[in-house]
C-alpha cells in the first residue's frame, strides 16, 4: 500500500483537537497521525484491547478504549480529559471500517460531541484505503492511498451551527467513493472472500449463496457471476448493481423483510465467546448461530442459548469475520470461519430493532 498525505503536515500547531475521519483500513489511525505534528489520543475499539499486539498500538497511538455501538460515558470523560489537558482526540464518527465501499451509519451524536468540546473540529479524509484493502477482502491490493484535512471548522463557527446542519456538514465531508477516482488496485485475488460483504444475491434472492475465487464470485443458486475489476466495478452488473455498495444497501433492506416474513438465518462452524475489557477472551459453549425475528440463537449438540433481541442492546461487526452482541452487561462475540458473513446478522439486528422504534 502506498500511502501519502497530500501537501505538507497539516499545519496545525500542537493543542486542543477534535480531528475526525472516515475509515477505510486498520492503519488509519497510523496513517492518520503522520499528517500531524503533535500526537492524537484515538477512541478505539475495546475489542482492539483483547489483541496480542494491543501493548503496541497503546504505546504508538494511545488509544482509548469505548465499546461498540453503545454509550459508554468513561470514553466519553476521557475525551473531555484529553481535550482539558491540551490534546488531541481522533475519533472515527462511523465507529467502524467500511465494508462497502461506502459510508457506515452514524448519528448525530458526534455533532453533539464536537459542539460541547469548544475547540476547533478538524475534519480528515481517507482515499483508496477501500481500493488497496478492503475490509472483506483477503490481502492488501496495489495501488494509492491518499490522506488530507479536508477542512477545519473553529471554536466560534461551531457555536453558531445547530446541530443538524453541523452533522449534514460532517457527513458530506467524510463521505468518500474510491470507486469514482478512476485509480487502479491489482491483485490476482482481488474478489476473494467478498461474500463477506455481499451475502444474498440480487438475481434469485438466493441467501448465503455467493462464493468467490481469484478476480471472479458466482452465485451458488442460479449461477450468476462477475469480476471484480481494478477500478472496483463488478462486471458484468448483477441484477443492475455495478458498486459494491450499491447491492449492500439493497441486501440491507431485504435482509430484514426476509427475517420479519418468516426466515431463519443461520451459520455453523463458529466459534463463541465473551469479552471482557483489557484481558483475553473466554470461550463458551456454541459452535452453530442463527437469528430470525424474535431472537438469537447459539447452540451445539448438547445445549442451545436463546437470547431474545429485546434483550440484546447492541451489535456491532467486529474485524472481518466477528460480531459482538452486548446482553445484560456483558459483552458476547461470535467469530465465523475463513468465508463467514458477520455484518448480515447486524443488518437482521439493526433493521428489526429500527422498525420496532418507529
Amino acid at each position: 500500500m502506498r500511502y501519502r498525505y497530500k501537501g505538507k503536515k497539516s499545519g496545525l500547531k500542537k493543542g486542543a483537537y477534535l480531528i475526525i475521519s472516515n475509515h477505510q483500513t486498520t492503519m488509519d489511525p497510523f496513517m492518520l497521525s503522520t499528517s500531524f505534528k503533535f500526537p492524537v489520543y484515538f477512541i478505539a475499539s475495546d475489542d482492539i484491547f483483547n489483541l496480542k499486539v494491543s501493548p503496541i498500538i497503546r504505546y504508538l497511538v494511545a488509544p482509548i478504549p469505548k465499546s461498540k455501538s453503545l454509550q459508554d460515558i468513561a470514553a466519553v470523560k476521557n475525551i473531555f480529559r484529553v481535550i482539558k489537558e491540551g490534546g488531541a482526540v481522533g475519533v472515527f464518527p462511523e465507529g467502524n471500517r467500511t465494508i462497502s465501499g461506502g459510508q457506515w451509519e452514524m448519528t448525530d451524536a458526534i455533532a453533539k460531541l464536537a459542539k460541547s468540546l469548544k475547540v476547533p473540529l478538524v475534519i480528515y479524509n481517507v482515499r483508496g484505503g477501500y481500493g488497496t484493502d478492503p475490509r472483506w477482502g483477503h490481502s492488501i491490493r496495489k495501488g494509492k492511498s491518499l490522506g488530507e484535512v479536508k477542512r477545519v471548522i473553529s471554536a466560534d463557527e461551531l457555536a453558531d451551527l445547530p446541530v443538524d446542519e453541523l452533522f449534514g456538514i460532517i457527513k458530506s465531508e467524510l463521505a468518500v467513493d474510491d470507486t469514482a477516482s478512476g485509480i487502479k488496485y491489482s491483485s490476482r485475488k482481488r474478489a476473494e472472500y467478498i461474500e463477506r460483504a455481499l451475502y444474498m444475491c440480487p438475481a434469485c434472492n438466493g441467501i448465503s449463496s455467493i462464493e468467490s475465487h481469484g478476480v471472479k464470485f458466482r452465485c451458488k443458486s442460479c449461477d450468476t457471476r462477475s469480476t471484480y475489476t481494478k477500478t472496483l466495478s463488478l462486471s458484468p452488473a448483477v441484477a443492475g448493481y455495478n458498486r459494491i455498495y450499491e447491492w449492500f444497501e439493497w441486501e440491507r433492506r431485504e435482509i430484514v423483510n426476509r427475517v420479519e416474513n418468516g426466515e431463519t438465518v443461520s451459520d455453523g462452524g463458529i466459534i463463541f465467546r465473551e469479552s471482557v475489557k483489557l484481558r483475553n477472551k473466554k470461550k463458551l459453549a456454541g459452535d452453530s448461530v442463527s437469528i430470525d425475528a424474535q431472537k438469537l440463537i447459539i447452540s451445539d449438540k448438547t445445549q442451545r442459548t436463546v437470547f431474545p433481541l429485546d434483550e440484546i442492546d447492541s451489535m456491532t461487526m467486529v474485524g472481518k469475520k466477528k460480531f459482538n452482541f452486548y446482553h445484560r452487561g456483558r459483552i458476547l462475540q461470535v467469530k465465523g470461519g475463513k468465508r463467514f458473513c458477520a455484518v448480515k446478522y447486524v443488518h437482521i439486528f439493526d433493521g428489526l430493532r429500527g422498525k420496532e422504534t418507529i
